[in-house]
């Protein structure tokens, strides 16, 4: 409307063409162009019109179209799934279970150091009994219960009577303890904190070609596959390329060798960053 509240106000018809010709082309570039728009009959007289209008409005440019995209980019991701191909899930894996084993026989250790000769037949026995209802019904669990409740109390009054004697095994099995628990905690820190990263690239990869369309990243649930087009493709990479890793603050490093490798050369493995933590 012209002259809205005053005598003189007059209203207009709109730009039909024009809107039409923005919604068509929106449409295209929310499902990824226009031959996929067209898809189900690209010869048709009708199909040749709209392809005239989408690049009468937008052009050849591919980006140009993609600016007139409003459907947010929805990208299949795990960060989870990611390090295992740059090699750091297994990198946290096995320096996990080292962390583990390193625990373990310090804990081990200790209780061959204090335990009295009756506190450890009776672990033995114990252990020697827990096979034989591991499988069975509701009583063999309450009697598995009842067995593992007792054994902690055995180990826990050992580990009491080490401390109490300033046994020096303690302090080295809190310390591995510490690192064991740390490096589960920094796995879960680096995941989230990549996961952040990669969706941060990937909107930066838009933003820089004029693109405003939101991101979203997706789980694709287990044994079915993501699906990808052109430009979930492109986002993708480019976010796999140039997102920072949480240990370095950098692009992934393929220079000499996996990512992996060069954390290892930069001292910034998982034990590593546990024991300076």
């Amino acid at each position: 409307m012209r002259g809205a509240g005053t005598a003189h106000a007059t209203v207009e018809p709109v730009d039909f063409g024009e809107i039409a010709c923005h919604v068509i082309t929106t449409v295209a570039a929310n499902v990824g162009g226009v031959e996929e728009l067209l898809a189900g009959r690209p010869g048709s007289w009708e199909a040749d019109y709209v392809r005239q209008i989408v690049q009468s409005t937008a052009g050849d440019d591919p980006d140009e179209l993609l600016r007139y995209r409003t459907e947010p980019v929805r990208l299949a991701f795990d960060a989870e799934d990611v390090f295992y191909d740059l090699g750091l899930a297994d990198l946290y894996e096995q320096e996990a279970a080292e962390a583990g084993s390193r625990e373990d026989a310090i804990d081990e250790e200790l209780f061959n150091a204090v335990a009295t000769p009756e506190e450890r037949a009776r672990i033995a026995e114990i252990q020697a009994a827990m096979p034989s209802w591991a499988e069975g019904g509701d009583g063999d669990r309450e009697l598995s219960v009842s067995l593992m409740q007792e054994a902690s109390t055995i180990t826990e009054a050992i580990a009491a009577r080490a401390e109490a004697a300033g046994e020096p095994l303690i302090a080295a099995l809190t310390s591995a303890r510490t690192v064991t628990a740390t490096v589960e905690k920094l796995w879960e820190q680096d995941l989230a904190a990549y996961t952040q990263a990669y969706l941060a690239a990937a909107r930066r990869y838009l933003t820089d070609r004029g693109v405003t369309c939101g991101v979203e990243l997706a789980t694709i649930p287990t044994g079915e596959l993501a699906t990808w087009d052109a430009l979930t493709d492109q986002v993708h990479e480019y976010a796999r390329a140039n997102a920072p890793l949480p240990m370095t603050g950098e692009a992934p490093d393929h220079s000499d060798g996996s990512p992996a490798d060069a954390l290892r050369r930069a001292g910034l493995t998982y034990t590593d960053r546990a024991r300076q933590a």
